[in-house]
């Protein structure tokens, strides 16, 4: 049974339109009227298979919109994030202490605390500013004193591994030690870091002292910030 309005217009009208295969929310606004309303009186109405795809269709239609709408928003929120932090970041206020606190701060998270002086990573952006810290504060010449080994899943990726870390970073490729390579179905992820994983270290004499001095920074840095 379906509940018929006072107002057999508005009632008639609702149903030519869900005859024509339009959604209740369409109905509802075009009749003015609640999509409760207007599913009482169409609710025994069937409708055609093209007509339910059709509307299926306009649904998902819908839905990628409001998708693409707040993806949108949400990207330009973080573009001002970004934009609003760059300016945090002022060029003139970055000094050589600061690039040195920042490079300390990387080797204690990163860097070899046992043996000599080196550091594992595979992001290429903290290697290569590794590399520009102990040149300027630990006075290393890449070309001479940096040898380079790699980690990777595949050993027919090796030479290609070698020469993409070398153009990178400057390390010549006579540099490069035996790379340790990943053995399969231990449990090691595979195909996530295209490139392996990337340890360099510096070669020479005094290097332990050196790992001494550098930790030395460390904990005087520790103690600035924890007073």
């Amino acid at each position: 049974m379906v509940l018929k309005p006072k107002n057999k217009k508005l009632y008639n009208d609702a149903r030519s339109l869900r005859n024509l295969g339009f959604s209740y929310g369409v109905i509802a606004k075009r009749c003015q009227t609640s999509k409760s309303n207007v599913s009482l009186w169409c609710r025994d109405i069937k409708l055609t298979s093209e007509q339910y795809k059709r509307l299926i269709g306009n649904k998902i239609e819908i839905l990628k919109l409001g998708s693409k709408k707040i993806h949108e928003k949400r990207q330009k929120e973080i573009n001002d994030v970004i934009e609003y932090a760059k300016e945090e970041i002022n060029p003139k206020k970055f000094n050589d202490f600061s690039f040195l606190v920042a490079g300390a701060m990387i080797y204690w998270g990163e860097g070899s605390k046992s043996v000599g002086i080196a550091i594992t990573n595979a992001d290429e952006k903290i290697i290569i500013f590794m590399l520009k810290w102990f040149e300027k504060f630990l006075n290393i010449n890449i070309k001479k004193q940096i040898k380079a080994h790699l980690h990777i899943h595949d050993k027919k990726e090796d030479f290609r591994t070698k020469k993409y870390w070398s153009k990178l970073t400057g390390i010549p490729l006579q540099n490069f030690g035996k790379s340790f390579i990943k053995p399969q179905g231990t449990g090691h992820r595979t195909n996530v870091l295209p490139n392996g994983i990337i340890r360099i270290r510096i070669q020479g004499n005094g290097m332990e002292n050196l790992r001494h001095r550098v930790m030395a920074w460390v904990d005087e840095i520790y103690k600035i910030i924890t007073k």
